[in-house]
């Protein structure tokens, strides 16, 4: 287990989570409501704000997602492997950062748009740790010790549930942009419309950035 690239992954990890939690602090300050991932897009950490209001929220995901973006570098650099997967990973990691970015700052008045690049970023965070399982895998066919063997294992069982989780979400049948309000009433007896307690589409937009966080999970118990 490389140090270093351990080293890498848990600063950006934290750096994620207290961006999160910073942004999650903003958006109750300016919305009196509190923000849950469940039922909320991305982008409503900005929305109808620019990126200043949040400024240090976003500045702490930003460098979050650079710091996976460094530590598959760091692998690549430091890897004997011949294979080209880790290649493929480090260009697939800057693409997937560049789809949360706009994620995070496209509103959903570009549905269009909104909805294409919200299927790559699922698409891509499948990738990653499928990938990963893959080498994985090729670590493990040449593994000569039971050690070697037994991390190989661990990095192809973490990579495959990080991926299986964002697939089964992908072919959700409820994660579509059509979203319709619950209708309750209210102490006068008047019905009012609410956003829903889970929109499944919302809910896979973080689980993409969950997962694209996570992704260098299995490569910390290999190399």
């Amino acid at each position: 287990m490389g140090f270093i690239s351990l080293a890498i992954f848990l600063a950006s990890l934290s750096l994620f989570v207290g961006g999160y939690f910073l942004s999650s602090a903003f958006y109750y300050k300016r919305h009196d409501v509190k923000y849950s991932f469940k039922r909320m897009f991305p982008y409503e950490f900005n929305y109808p704000n620019s990126f200043k209001r949040n400024i240090y929220g976003n500045i702490a995901i930003v460098l979050s997602m650079v710091g996976i973006i460094v530590f598959y570098i760091y692998k690549m650099s430091n890897t004997n492997s011949q294979s080209i997967t880790i290649y493929v990973l480090v260009a697939l990691s800057i693409i997937t950062a560049a789809f949360i970015g706009c994620l995070l700052f496209m509103p959903l008045q570009f549905l269009r748009t909104h909805m294409i690049v919200s299927t790559l970023c699922m698409t891509c965070a499948f990738a990653l740790p499928a990938l990963n399982a893959l080498v994985g895998y090729e670590t493990f066919k040449m593994a000569e010790v039971d050690s070697s063997k037994v991390l190989s294992i661990i990095a192809i069982v973490i990579g495959i549930i990080l991926a299986l989780t964002m697939v089964i979400l992908l072919l959700n049948p409820r994660a579509t942009y059509k979203i319709y309000l619950d209708k309750s009433v209210d102490e006068n007896g008047n019905e009012v419309m609410a956003r829903p307690k889970f929109i499944p589409i919302a809910f896979n937009e973080w689980w993409a950035i969950f997962t694209f966080i996570l992704s260098p999970l299995p490569l910390i118990f290999i190399h």
